[in-house]
Order: C-alpha cells, then sequence, then structure tokens
C-alpha cells in the first residue's frame, strides 16, 4: 500500500502516522487497566509524531448497521464507570441552557410557519415543512416539560456517573478487524454516557435502527432514569433548520429534519 494522507493523518504500509498528542497516550494507558483495548496499538512515538498499527477492515454481513459499533460503545462506557461529585450548579446551568435553546427554537420555527402560511402558492419545501408542523410543535413541548421533570429528578443529587466518552463518535470512526476498534480518539472526554449518545443519534444515529442499538447497548450497561430522561429530551430538541434557495436541496433537508424529529417521537413514545 502506497503512503496516503487523510487531512492531517499518514498511511504508510502497516503504520498511521499523526501528530503527537500526549493525552491519547495517557488515555490508551488508562483504558488497558480498565480492561479495554478496541483501539489502534502504538507502534512508536517521538517528540513530533506517533505511529499506530494500520487495521485492516475486513467485510461482515451485519443485518442491523452499527450493531458492532455500539456493542464496541457500550463496553468502552460499561468499563470505565465511575461516580463523582458534582455541583448543583451544574445541574442549573445544564437546564438554563436546555431551556433557553428550547424557547428561541419555539419561536424561531412559529415565526417560520406564520410566514409559510401567508405564501399564496406555497413550494413543495414549504408544504412539506407545514404538513408535518405539528410534529415539530409537540417534540419542543414534549422536550420543555419532560426538562422541567429531569431537573426535579437531579437537582439534589451530589454525584454524577461518568466515563470515558469517545466525543467523536461515527461509523467512519469504527473498524471491524480482527476485533472491533474505535479510532481517533482526540476529542475524548469524561462525561456522562449520554453525550456519546446522543452526538451520534445527532450525526447519524437516527438513520439506522436507533431503538434496536439502544437495546443492543443496554446489554452491557444500563442507563440511569435520569440519564434516560435527559437523552429522551435531547433528541426530542430538533436541530435548527435553515432555509437555503435551492428548492430540491431545501426538501431533501426538510424532509431528514422530520426523519429525526419522527426517529426521537418514536423512541420516546415507546419508553413513556
Amino acid at each position: 500500500m502506497s503512503k496516503r494522507f487523510i487531512n492531517k493523518v499518514i498511511i504508510d504500509k502497516n503504520k498511521v502516522i499523526k501528530k503527537r498528542n500526549d493525552d491519547v497516550i495517557e488515555l490508551y494507558d488508562y483504558l488497558e487497566t480498565r480492561n479495554f483495548d478496541n483501539f489502534p496499538k502504538i507502534i512508536s512515538k517521538d517528540e513530533r509524531n506517533i505511529e499506530y498499527e494500520y487495521i485492516e477492515e475486513k467485510k461482515y454481513h451485519e443485518v442491523t448497521s452499527g450493531v458492532e459499533f455500539i456493542k464496541t460503545v457500550s463496553i468502552l462506557h460499561y468499563k470505565t464507570l465511575f461516580f463523582k461529585d458534582v455541583s448543583k450548579n451544574k445541574y442549573r446551568k445544564i437546564y438554563d441552557k436546555l431551556s433557553n435553546n428550547i424557547d428561541y427554537l419555539k419561536e424561531y420555527y412559529e415565526d417560520m410557519i406564520s410566514e409559510i402560511e401567508e405564501e399564496e402558492y406555497m413550494s413543495p419545501s414549504h408544504y412539506l415543512f407545514a404538513r408535518n408542523y405539528t410534529a415539530l410543535d409537540s417534540s419542543l413541548v414534549y422536550a420543555k416539560k419532560e426538562l422541567k421533570k429531569w431537573f426535579n429528578m437531579v437537582s439534589n443529587k451530589s454525584k454524577e456517573r461518568v466515563c470515558i466518552i469517545h466525543n467523536n463518535l461515527s461509523l467512519k470512526h469504527f473498524i471491524r478487524g480482527d476485533k472491533n476498534y474505535l479510532i481517533s480518539w482526540d476529542k475524548y472526554k469524561v462525561d456522562t454516557p449520554v453525550l456519546d449518545i446522543y452526538n451520534f443519534y445527532k450525526k447519524e444515529g437516527f438513520k439506522l435502527d436507533f431503538k434496536y442499538l439502544m437495546k443492543v447497548y443496554s446489554e452491557n450497561i444500563e442507563l440511569l432514569e435520569e440519564e434516560k430522561k435527559l437523552l429522551y429530551i435531547l433528541i426530542s430538541i430538533p436541530p435548527k433548520l435553515i432555509n437555503i434557495k435551492e428548492e430540491y436541496l431545501n426538501t431533501i433537508n426538510i424532509k431528514e429534519f422530520y426523519d429525526y424529529i419522527y426517529c426521537g417521537m418514536g423512541i420516546v413514545n415507546e419508553n413513556k
């Protein structure tokens, strides 16, 4: 295999060369103490770079895309779980941030639907948006209501369950070789496992059978009640939709926008 460059990464024969990151070196050492080794091994390092083993991806037949990926994520979370002290102020900040975002989006979309409904002839994309607007509004109402319940659950807690989260999860950062590997760890942090799951859902999880993937995840680690509620709140808050001039692309974006919402509503309704 000839030398290839992907962004700032060099792939050369049987190794991958990246800029040295001491945090990742420390992380790998820690993960091994927790019996988690689903990451490429470090071959060598110098003051500037780290050389990792190159993982040759093997093709497997999967009935459901993402199953092995979510299994690996769940094992990472389970093996690195611990409880730490948390200030009440942290939960208040989360509550205020999410509440303000919900209020902003509700007003933003109310203005959008008002403008659309004033049009004499709706474009296909605007018709699609208007026809499904009830689902959007219901999702925001649900998020606002459940956020208050979540805050009541956690407001007096002094401990928080955290773990190592990859913080950049996507299927392109997962390789099935001789075993399962997660790659691209540079953004890792210690935080609630909910953050990893939500960020994956937001990026591409909603396009998959996410309800089934969560059942697979739960075989290794069961989310606490307050963690589940926070996850359902987060996936119920839709992204900000920006209209673009190209009508065809705008229609595609709005369809995907409602796919996101309907997937979230399906998960929430199943777990009420």
